[in-house]
């Protein structure tokens, strides 16, 4: 059985890499090895350039059993600069993943993941820029159950929680001692979900719970408590066409007042193929408290949209433009930011792909003097084994 789990992010298709369903070997492996050109590697108002190498590889086994299949996953990436080699970063885990499909209308996903991560980064004080280095370990579970309650109806539970706990961070040259800079987290997440399915159409109401402690580096400990509930309806027609939606609201609460807000949940994603091309355009508002300048959260609206055409039998071109508007909770500033992107893949052969891509990005805070912008371009080779 495979259960109709409703997600509005509808994936648009690429050329990247074959489809791991076509390949029967109980073994996968990706590499990929990218060489990179910035004018911002600090990523910050004082733009400098710099070269960087990033690597990123996976390997994964296959291994089945009476009631289903177990999947583990080694994992890591390295990011290696030419000059700045304070920026550089590292990265590593394991994750095994089993699913159980005890019967027809029953099905039993568990995850457990440990990943340690080194990151690279620059405290800048007008001209000067001084390095910092900090070490983080996560380590979570998962459990997803889907019960199918009625030929179209299926629910959905899902728990999930991890522990990332941070170190001390190390200043370049020892030019200060070693600080307690960054929170340790903790959060638990759960979420119910009923989906019907009526031939291509979806309809779902979710109920999501999660809550995450921030500690460590604080006087007290923070809770960051978030309630969501909406509700999802998706649709994909056999020529192409496809859209979900999934609209609601949420609830963001934090110790000590520090946050107390209701906004709407939106996110929303149409895909259509338009005399051999294929425009996608995405819609997301809600809050974010891991991707965040903020000290907890930030609200967040954001609107893509991307285009991608084949050019020949084994080329592709993609381009891409995005929107977002940022309120930092805490700090109590917003930020505005826009960028656009061009790729171009080829596809060499089977199992190995060429990409040249350029991106551009800029952030413009409206009520501070924080401006900065960022050029990239890159060549990447990626392969499977």
């Amino acid at each position: 059985m495979r259960l109709a789990v409703l997600s509005p992010l509808l994936l648009l298709p690429s050329i990247a890499m074959a489809s791991e369903a076509d390949d029967p070997s109980p073994v996968h492996a990706e590499i990929s090895v990218s060489r990179h050109y910035t004018d911002n590697v600090l990523d910050e108002p004082l733009a400098v350039s710099d070269w960087y190498t990033l690597m990123r590889g996976s390997v994964a086994g296959d291994i089945d059993h009476g009631l289903g299949e177990t999947r583990i996953t080694l994992g890591g990436e390295l990011r290696r600069h030419d000059r700045f080699t304070i920026e550089n970063d590292a990265a590593g885990g394991i994750e095994t993943q089993t699913t159980l499909r005890p019967s027809e209308d029953l099905e039993l996903r568990g995850t457990l993941f440990l990943r340690h991560i080194r990151e690279g980064d620059a405290l800048v004080i007008e001209d000067l820029a001084i390095g910092t280095q900090t070490a983080k370990t996560i380590r979570g579970a998962g459990a997803v159950v889907g019960l199918r309650l009625t030929p179209a109806l299926v629910s959905t539970t899902e728990v999930k929680g991890f522990r990332e706990r941070a170190r001390d961070t190390f200043f370049e040259d020892d030019v200060l001692p070693a600080l307690r800079l960054e929170p340790d987290r903790d959060r638990i997440f759960a979420s119910q979900a009923l989906t019907h399915t009526d031939g291509p159409v979806q309809r779902a109401v979710r109920a999501t719970a999660e809550r995450t402690t921030f500690s460590g580096s604080l006087a007290e400990a923070i809770n960051l408590d978030r309630l969501q509930l909406r509700g999802e309806i998706g649709w994909r027609s056999e020529d192409g066409y496809a859209f979900a939606l999934a609209a609601g609201g949420e609830w963001l609460r934090a110790s000590f007042d520090l946050i107390d807000v209701v906004r709407p949940s939106i996110e929303a994603t149409a895909i259509a193929p338009i005399a051999g091309l294929e425009l996608r355009g995405t819609l997301r508002t809600g809050f974010d408290s891991d991707d965040t300048d903020d000290l907890l959260a930030s609200w967040v609206r954001r609107a893509e949209a991307q285009l991608a055409w084949p050019l020949a039998e084994h080329f592709a071109l993609s381009t891409g433009i995005f929107v977002e508007a940022r309120d930092n909770l805490v700090l109590g500033y917003s930020e505005n930011r826009r960028g656009i992107y061009g790729e171009l893949g080829w596809h060499a052969s089977e199992k190995v792909t060429l990409v040249l891509r350029l991106d551009y990005g800029e952030m413009r805070p409206p009520d501070i003097d924080f401006a900065k912008d960022r050029f990239d371009a890159s060549v990447a080779v990626r392969t499977r084994l």
